[in-house]
């Protein structure tokens, strides 16, 4: 088992008679370089504490006005003055180890946790592709493997950004920062376990064998603890290093640096065990980094300006640069500039959308303006304004998950595996955190602090897309507010605690590791690589990839609109309302067949022509008959007649052009007198036997001569205006008879009362072929009459006038004296706006 790398220690001081100041904290990355004339001399360390120590120095006297003081033998006089001589001990990460009588002067790179201290100007002249200046920032944060800012969640872990906390027996509360520590992670012992109990980061990166990793912590307790710490990979249980470390009361600042010695297939994982904590003994964490030497010792990808030699510098837009000049990420300039690369117009973040040239296809995300959320999402444009002045704003005051459509599945699996930025605009009621889905799979954490609250922030985390498990799943982002509880969380100002409230607008989904200037998109992407303008006013509108009016869209000169409703070419030909009016560059016009006239404009006579004019014929169509085909009369008919009436548009016709026909075989003949507006036909007329006069012919035997059938008869109206002009229209009626109803009375309490009091509930129950109708198709579509005979004398309906009775419709409630026998009788008929759909029997 191998122990952490044996680094070493060295206290560089200050000459007591230097007039400089030493400026390191704890946590720097200090650097020196320089060339003696025969080498080159560089060492890079780490700042593991800083002080002041006493020194006796030589020195000279002088006298009130100034003057050194001489002996006798004409030496100036000397003594020994002792000092506070600043120095800092630094441990030593790589290079050439200090030594007396080198030159000593280190410059910070960078800290491993503090950001304040995380940037510096390097001016070398002797580095591989020298001479050039840059400045760097934020190297002991971009390139960290681990930066935890709050704790993992049940429903997310992302050991990058969180602090992971395994085993049983321990409660973990965490804190913004707290004096100078931040980051602050409490474990507290909550009862005596077995087992690993602690933090456990695993790396997200493969670490290859025979590199090194330095772990950055600072750590205190409630009393004075050992604990045990290691890093390895859990598969094999195998560890590269393992040590313990001894935590005080106050705080301290712990560094190790690990050499990985064994396969770097394996992800790697760091563990603190607090398995020797007793119950509610508590150490705190705070300040954690886990990083690579290489990447603070090579920090070209932390330039974020370079003047000089820029070979080395990698641009995500321009690529590798090459070549002397100067390289910046943003400029300002007050008077006059020329710009290469992309220019957009925003707030002072540089993320609005109010004009923009540059790439067209920037923003992959499928309609960033009005996103399609799978899931329930409140729309809030009122509230809060539009941080990039387009688009909705969506607000979620729970902890659910809020699905969004990104993009298809065919767009998916051609850009599978390429590493993309989401990101999106951000407002938070209070703290909290943000997890991120792409499928359901977590692919980042994103961190609201208590002082980020309250204001609009760009959120943006990177990854490679990943190809769902179905193979019809599009691209689908999901955003997890998870809002902070704990009484432990630093909170800045005053918010509310029941302020539990996140806005979401504007997202972007874009090649590479960061967000740029967002781009606002709808349904249609435009996935081209050249590069145009666009502005949201002005008269252009839209969006870039899809702009309302389109200058040269196509590289012909042309102005067009994204419908095609209108075109100007640059020879003057062009058209509008989508090609039905075009012309030539001579200036000839051509209408098409689509295009119509202003009626106004029109003659009268043409207006007559034009004029919309039709005829149809209205009515019932059906006569539905109960019984025997001859039972025509009664109440066992509906309805008793049609009338069959004309609805004219655009004319009005008189007797002498109208007509009404029958159809008597192949043949419409005409029927006599009938030339009015209406026609009406009863189920008995002549009409339903091949006659347009009645009476109708009979056979031998005195009966109707029948030519197609009692069953359906059709009807003509022609209406001849003129000449040129008829109209026409037909008519069918048909009789569909229904046999096979019954009804039935049920008495409540039987059919016999004693003391002659009369006290029951009389129901009438309709069946179709021995089946019971429902009582509601019943109720609707018949009528109940009920019938009061005395039993010795059925001829007289005696009636209800002088009972107890309350009658509707299919039930009778009876209380009154009866005397004798009485008989109770329901007659069903046909209610006026019968429809019958049961099966029909002829």
């Amino acid at each position: 088992m191998a122990a952490p790398v044996k680094l070493g220690k060295y206290q560089i001081l200050i000459a007591p008679d230097s007039k400089k100041v030493q400026g390191l904290r704890t946590g720097d990355i200090v650097r020196r370089q320089y060339f003696d004339g025969a080498n080159i001399i560089y060492s890079l360390m780490c700042v593991l504490s800083y002080g002041t120590t006493k020194r006796f120095s030589t020195e000279a006297q002088y006298d009130s006005n100034g003057e050194p003081i001489f002996n006798a033998d004409g030496t100036i006089l000397t003594q020994n003055v002792e000092r506070d001589v600043p120095y800092f001990i630094g441990a030593l990460l790589e290079g050439d180890a200090p030594k007396t009588n080198e030159l000593l002067d280190f410059a910070r790179i960078t800290n491993l946790f503090d950001s304040d201290r995380s940037g510096a100007l390097y001016l070398t002249a002797s580095d591989d592709k020298a001479p050039f200046m840059d400045v760097i920032d934020g190297l002991g944060r971009n390139k960290s493997i681990c930066w935890p800012e709050n704790i993992a969640s049940e429903a997310f872990e992302d050991p990058r950004s969180q602090y992971i906390v395994k085993g049983s027996g321990l409660t973990a509360l965490f804190k913004g920062n707290d004096s100078d520590q931040n980051r602050i992670v409490r474990l507290t012992r909550s009862a005596a376990t077995t087992g690993f109990c602690g933090l456990s980061q695993e790396f997200y990166e493969l670490v290859a064998a025979q590199k090194r990793v330095l772990v950055s912590y600072k750590a205190r307790a409630n009393k004075a603890v050992t604990v045990n710490a290691e890093i390895g990979y859990s598969v094999a249980n195998v560890k590269d290093a393992e040590w313990t470390e001894d935590f005080a009361e106050d705080w301290h600042y712990h560094f190790q640096a690990i050499n990985v010695l064994n396969s770097g297939r394996h992800l790697r994982t760091f563990r603190l065990d607090f398995q020797s904590l007793g119950v509610n003994d508590w150490v705190e964490i705070a300040d954690f980094n886990i990083i690579l030497l290489d990447s603070i010792s090579n920090f070209g990808s932390a330039t974020a300006m370079r003047i000089g030699k820029l070979e080395g510098v990698n641009d995500p837009v321009f690529g590798t640069l090459t070549g002397y000049g100067a390289y910046i990420q943003k400029l300002y300039a007050s008077q006059t500039a020329h710009i290469s690369g992309t220019l957009t117009a925003g707030d002072e973040n540089g993320f609005a959308s109010t004009f923009y040239a540059g790439k067209i296809h920037r923003n992959c995300f499928r309609n960033s303006c009005d996103v399609n959320f799978l899931s329930s999402i409140t729309i809030d444009n009122d509230t809060l304004l539009n941080p990039t002045g387009m688009g909705n704003v969506y607000k979620t005051m729970n902890s659910s998950e809020l699905i969004m459509f990104a993009q298809s599945r065919e767009w998916l699996n051609t850009h599978a595996k390429e590493r993309y930025c989401f990101s999106f605009w951000g407002y938070a009621g209070k703290p909290c955190q943000v997890g991120i889905k792409q499928n359901g799979k977590v692919i980042g954490t994103l961190q609201i602090a208590s002082d980020q609250c309250h204001e609009w922030r760009r959120l943006h985390v990177f990854f490679d897309l990943l190809i769902p498990e179905k193979d019809t799943d599009d691209l689908l982002l999901s955003l997890i507010p998870t809002f902070t509880s704990s009484i432990y969380q630093s909170v800045a100002g005053s918010l509310n605690p029941d302020e539990q409230v996140l806005y979401v607008t504007a997202p972007q989904l874009e090649t590479g590791e960061y967000c740029t200037q967002y781009q606002p998109t709808d349904d249609i992407l435009d996935e081209t690589n050249d590069y145009g303008a666009w502005f949201s006013r002005g008269g252009i509108g839209g969006t870039i990839q899809n702009p309302l009016l389109r200058l040269n869209y196509d590289g012909t000169g042309a102005i067009d609109t994204r419908t095609n409703s209108f075109r100007l070419n640059q020879d003057g030909s062009g058209h509008l309302a989508n090609e039905n009016i075009k012309w030539d560059h001579n200036g000839k016009v051509t209408f098409g067949k689509d295009v119509t006239l202003n009626w106004d404009n029109l003659s009268d006579d043409a207006q007559d022509e034009m004029a919309n004019r039709y005829m149809r014929i209205l009515g019932q169509d059906t006569f539905t008959i109960i019984g025997q085909e001859d039972s025509t009369n009664g109440k066992t008919c509906s309805p008793s007649s049609i009338v069959m009436s004309l609805e004219e548009v655009g004319f009005a016709s008189s007797s002498s052009q109208r007509q009404w026909y029958l159809l008597i075989g192949d043949e419409w003949i005409a029927i006599p007198g009938a030339n009015g507006n209406t026609l009406e036909v009863f189920p008995d007329s002549c009409y339903w036997y091949g006659y347009v006069t009645t009476p109708p012919a009979t056979d031998e035997n005195g009966a109707p001569i029948t030519y197609h059938g009692e069953s359906r008869v059709s009807f003509k109206c022609e209406i001849k205006l003129n000449d040129s002009r008829t109209y026409t229209d037909t008519f069918n009626i048909i009789k569909q008879y229904v046999q096979g109803y019954t009804v039935q009375i049920t008495s409540s309490k039987g059919n016999a009362f004693q003391n002659g009091v009369c006290a029951t509930v009389l129901t009438a129950t309709v069946y179709y072929q021995g089946q019971p109708v429902n009582l509601e198709y019943a109720l609707e579509h018949f009528t109940f009459t009920w019938h009061r005979y005395n039993v010795n004398d059925l001829n007289t309906d005696l009636g209800f006038e002088d009972l107890d009775v309350t009658d509707g419709n299919n039930v009778l409630t009876l209380n009154y004296e009866m005397d004798g026998s009485d008989l109770f009788v329901c007659e069903i008929g046909l209610a006026d706006h019968f429809d019958y759909s049961f099966p029909i029997i002829f």
